[in-house]
Order: structure tokens, then C-alpha cells, then sequence
């Protein structure tokens, strides 16, 4: 019985919470029904006589609280059942359900913490950086008030508060922490903020600039792993203690975010600096009077702070990335300019690359499309390489250019 009162109150109140009246939109005074029979077709089964019975009697005790009217045909079959308007309290009283109104208010006061001002006077988060948050909680009101339901919230508000909460410290963060410290840290639980990762990369990518979901987190200095910088080539790495000519070294050296912490300097003589997205690339990358660095994609602010300690040692040098050549090469760098302040040339991500490497083209997917044009709307640099790609349905991976003519003949 409790089964089918459940299925009954409940379809109505849905009814109720996504119409005008719930709003208070509508003039005239709507009503809320639904018909038995669709609602549970076993109702219409002569054979089943102890579910129509069972059913009858449940509808009638619904009737004699006055929380519903019933009709019914002459032989005593309940056609349709209707919402009493009058008695919703008790209707939500007996579904132990919590209104919308109320889910809504308090929704609204988790927000109102959020975009109090006085919560960030002892963080680091700006208006600029805590921007995807403060875009994410507009949104949701604007979507409150055309009744739709609240994205990434899934009923439960302690869930739901953690979540914002993880939100605001990713945004904040500037030192290289682990995600479980963090953890630790927010919820006195190692492990929470794991669980309500997916969900965080989520919000922030979706209101945030990031090239991908995946490194969101990263970008914000939360790592699972230590964070070191990979280099090569030309410069000479000053220590207090000691130098290391990296000319002298066959192949790449790792440095950990503790040893850039002794890092007094970075001397180029004169060499340029080339930032590579993907691993692959930066090992066969054969450099030329340049220091190599590997981005890996996303870049922290231990890598940028490395990239503009290069840029203050060693002024009016020529800063180059090379990645690949689709939206989100385009937007790391775009963000490595932003970020560092330095005016990053792009490296082999032009029209002739691509025309000189038609054999391994990638066709565009829609949301190729989007963010290209999103891009070119906002910058227009690459116009013409964004031009050539949508024209030609073709994007690039940075592993698969021809090394052999793209870098001896841009060097």
C-alpha cells in the first residue's frame, strides 16, 4: 500500500512543482490529475482483483485525508485522481518528501555564501579567478527561475556543499598540494575529495577556460603525483651550490618542484626557448640553439613560474610552442600567453604543416567545429589556419608531423 500511495503523491506533486501555479506564473487556478489506469496498467487486469482492491482502498484513504478527489465510474473503478491544492503541506508530510520551495530556499542560502565577499578575504581567490564559480551559481538561479532543476545537484545538500566547497579551494589554491592533503585538509577524510572528483572537473571545466576535463585539477596545483619540469638542449640551470650545462647532458633532465626551489637562475646565451604539448614530441624534438621544455598538455604555475624565471633571466628572448594543431594546441597556447605574459610564437602549427602532412589528417568533430570558431571569434591569430582547417575538415596531432621537413626547415 505504501508503494502505491508513494507512486500516486508523488506523481502529483511532480505534476504540481513543474507547472506555472508552482511558479506562480498561472492566472487561473490549474488542477493536477492523473488517470489510474496509465499510471499502473495492472489496474485494468480483470485477473488481478487483489491489486484493483488494494488499489481502490489506498485512494480512498488518500481521499478521506483530504489530500486528493477521486473519480469514478459508476461500478466503483477510480478513473482519475486529483491534487488537493489546499492541503500540499500534508501531502509532502506524507510522502516525507521536502517541497521544491523549500529544496529551492535552501539552495539559494548555500549560494548567498558563495558570492559573499567576506568568505574570500582570507583566500587567495580573486573576483577574476573565482569566476567559473560565480558564473556556475548565476546560471543555476536563471534555471531556477524557469523551474528547471539545479546542475550537479543530485538531492543530497551535504553532497552538494561539499562539492561547491572542493569548487572554491581548487579555484584559490596556488601551492602544489596532494589531492588527499587537500582532502584532509577541507574534510578531515583522505579520501573525499576522490570521490567528488568527477563532478568538480566537471563544474570547472564547463565554466571554467581549460583545454581539458581531465587536467583541470592540475592546473590548479592539486596533483596525485609529484610535479617535475622536463628540459633539454641549450642553457645553463644556476644552483647555489652548483651549474648544470644542459648542452653537456645526452638527452632530458627532470627537475622536481623541490629542486626549482633552489633555482637561482637560467643563462640562454642568446639560445631561444621552444614550450612542446606531448611527450612523444619533446623526445625526438632535435633542438637547435633553443631550450626544450615539456609542457605536457596542461601547465601549472610550477611550470609557468620556471618558464618566467627563464623569461626574466634572459630578456628579449624568443619565446615558441609547438602543439598540436587543433582547438586545444590553440588554447594552451593561448593560456601559456596569458598566464606567463609572454607572447609565445606559434611553432609549426600553420597552414604549410598542415598541407605538407595531408596523409595523416584527423577529420573535425563537432565540437572541433565549436571551439575553432568560439577561438577565432575571440582571436583572430590564427585566422587563416582556422580557415584552412574548417574548410578542409582536418586537424593535426603534433605526433605524427613529418619531423624531418616541418623542424630542420623551421629552424
Amino acid at each position: 500500500m505504501n508503494k502505491i500511495k508513494s507512486k500516486i503523491l508523488n506523481t502529483l506533486i511532480d505534476l504540481y512543482e513543474k507547472s506555472k501555479t508552482f511558479m506562480g506564473d498561472n492566472k487561473v487556478r490549474q488542477s493536477f490529475s492523473i488517470k489510474v489506469s496509465k499510471l499502473f496498467p495492472k489496474y485494468d487486469d480483470d485477473s488481478a482483483f487483489d491489486f484493483y482492491t488494494e488499489l481502490n482502498q489506498v485512494c480512498t484513504m488518500l481521499e478521506e485525508k483530504n489530500l486528493v478527489t477521486l473519480q469514478k465510474e459508476r461500478s466503483g473503478k477510480i478513473r482519475t485522481v486529483t491534487l488537493n491544492l489546499d492541503c500540499l503541506d500534508e501531502c509532502y508530510a506524507e510522502t516525507d518528501r521536502t517541497s521544491k520551495s523549500d529544496v529551492n530556499s535552501r539552495l539559494k542560502e548555500i549560494w548567498q555564501k558563495y558570492e559573499d565577499i567576506s568568505e574570500y578575504e582570507n583566500t587567495s581567490l580573486s573576483p577574476e579567478s573565482s569566476k567559473p564559480l560565480h558564473l556556475y551559481i548565476e546560471e543555476q538561479r536563471e534555471r531556477l527561475r524557469q523551474n528547471k532543476s539545479v546542475q550537479f545537484f543530485g538531492g543530497d545538500f551535504s553532497d552538494y556543499a561539499d562539492l561547491l566547497l572542493a569548487v572554491k579551494e581548487v579555484l584559490s589554491n596556488e601551492e602544489e598540494i596532494f589531492i588527499r592533503e587537500l582532502s584532509v585538509k577541507l574534510f578531515n577524510n583522505s579520501k573525499r575529495l576522490e570521490e567528488i572528483e568527477s563532478p568538480v572537473r566537471s563544474l570547472l571545466y564547463k565554466y571554467g577556460e581549460y583545454d581539458d576535463k581531465e587536467t583541470v585539477l592540475e592546473e590548479h596545483n592539486i596533483i596525485k603525483t609529484p610535479t617535475y619540469v622536463m628540459v633539454k638542449g641549450c642553457g645553463l640551470l644556476v644552483f647555489a651550490e652548483q651549474k648544470i650545462d644542459l648542452e653537456k647532458i645526452s638527452g632530458d633532465i627532470a627537475l622536481s618542484t623541490q629542486t626549482l626551489k633552489s633555482l637561482c637562475s637560467v643563462e640562454l646565451k642568446g639560445a631561444s626557448v621552444i614550450t612542446i604539448e606531448n611527450l612523444t614530441s619533446f623526445h625526438k624534438y632535435k633542438a637547435t640553439n633553443e631550450l626544450v621544455i615539456y609542457l605536457g598538455g596542461f601547465h601549472n604555475s610550477v611550470k609557468r613560474d620556471f618558464i618566467k624565471l627563464v623569461e626574466r633571466r634572459n630578456p628579449g628572448t624568443v619565446f615558441k610552442h609547438f602543439g598540436d594543431i587543433d582547438a586545444g594546441g590553440f588554447y594552451i597556447l593561448e593560456h601559456l600567453k596569458s598566464k606567463t605574459g609572454i607572447n609565445f610564437l606559434p611553432q609549426n602549427m600553420d597552414v604549410g604543416t598542415l598541407d605538407a602532412n595531408k596523409e595523416n589528417w584527423i577529420s573535425l568533430s563537432e565540437n572541433d567545429r565549436v571551439r575553432l570558431a568560439s577561438l577565432s571569434e575571440k582571436n583572430n591569430s590564427y585566422a587563416d589556419v582556422i580557415e584552412y582547417m574548417l574548410k578542409n575538415n582536418c586537424k593535426l596531432e603534433q605526433e605524427i608531423i613529418s619531423y624531418a621537413t616541418s623542424f630542420a626547415d623551421k629552424a
